[in-house]
């Protein structure tokens, strides 16, 4: 499928919002063009102002001509769609099945996680204390690093940074920021080249330059 017309990806700020990043990971790597629209969130005008773009009031959201895109997932499965030639997913018909499995279960699970390391790339803490949940979360999310690395070899999960990385690159930072103490090499060498791979540390760069206001009730 040919595309050579810029598409509109609208995200949150960059240091708070872990869907926005997944989807904007998806797209650098795709080689696509595409504009950027930041709204920041937890002010008293975000919802309206999402709204302006996305029906579901949330981000990302991913705007090609008439056509809009609202969850993460479809918009990693449009782009993909949009550049094939950059092998977003593995070649491999069983390896991408695998990949899809662990996308959907990042996508769909790991509530518990989420709730209580919500992404924040320049938060710099130890927890030491974690709930049951939140600790089955984790071991979860290391586990299936080091099952599909142990068949990749690396860098990556299978191999090339693709969307199964985009998925699980806020996971990195939220591991980073509340001082999760991972012991799992594997893991530590996956979560080092993901901070490493050239478009993470732009978005990191984005991160740190970004304006910050105190929430204000």
């Amino acid at each position: 499928m040919n595309h050579d017309k810029k598409f509109t990806l609208v995200i949150g700020d960059k240091n708070f919002s872990s869907w926005s990043l997944r989807a904007w990971l998806v797209a650098k790597i795709s080689g696509l063009p595409f504009e950027e629209k930041m709204v920041y969130l937890d002010r008293p005008g975000t919802h309206a102002e999402i709204l302006k773009h996305s029906p579901s009031g949330k981000v990302p959201c991913l705007i090609d001509g008439t056509l809009t895109v609202w969850d993460s997932l479809a918009i990693a499965e449009y782009i993909a769609e949009l550049a094939p030639s950059a092998g977003l997913w593995p070649t491999d018909a069983k390896a991408r099945a695998t990949a899809r499995s662990f996308v959907a279960e990042m996508h769909s699970g790991f509530a518990a996680m989420r709730n209580t390391l919500s992404m924040d790339i320049r938060l710099k803490m130890e927890v030491l204390h974690l709930q049951p949940d939140t600790i089955a979360d984790i071991k979860r999310v290391i586990a299936l690093w080091e099952t599909a690395l142990a068949k990749s070899d690396g860098p990556f999960l299978f191999g090339k940074f693709g969307i199964v990385d985009a998925f699980f690159a806020p996971v990195v930072f939220r591991f980073l920021s509340y001082g999760i103490h991972v012991t799992s090499q594997p893991a530590l060498n996956y979560m080092k080249a993901v901070q490493a791979f050239p478009a993470v540390k732009a978005w990191t760069d984005g991160a740190l330059k970004e304006e910050r206001l105190p929430v204000k009730f």
